[in-house]
């Protein structure tokens, strides 16, 4: 059944090809853990394998030069786009806010 959107706006409907499932992974109870680790030079392993997807994958980048910082950056990932969660696992809302703001700014 046609809604009065998709009868307006035909050109501009976007339909869902597969319904989207929460990611099943282990990687929130790692982020969790009260040890003061520094992980290749970063905070911990979130806050690194965020970094690395936002300087290594051309759509993360293209967004996050378009960001003024990371929680802009953040917005658009879970609220436009949707992403909670980089392909790895990694939460984006788990990262150190600090340092990847450093990252955002590099890429403006």
């Amino acid at each position: 059944m046609l809604s009065l959107l998709d009868i307006l706006f035909p050109d501009a409907t976007i339909k869902l090809v597969k319904k989207l499932s929460p990611m099943k992974t282990i990687q929130p109870s790692i982020n969790l853990w009260d040890k003061k680790e520094k992980y290749n030079g970063w905070s911990d392993w979130t806050t690194w394998n965020v970094a690395l997807w936002i300087n290594n994958d051309q759509c993360y980048y293209n967004i996050a030069k378009d960001c003024k910082d990371y929680l802009d950056f953040l917005y658009e990932m879970q609220s436009m786009i949707g992403s909670f969660a980089t392909p790895d696992g990694a939460d984006w809302g788990e990262a150190n806010i600090e340092e990847l703001n450093e990252v955002i700014f590099e890429c403006n």
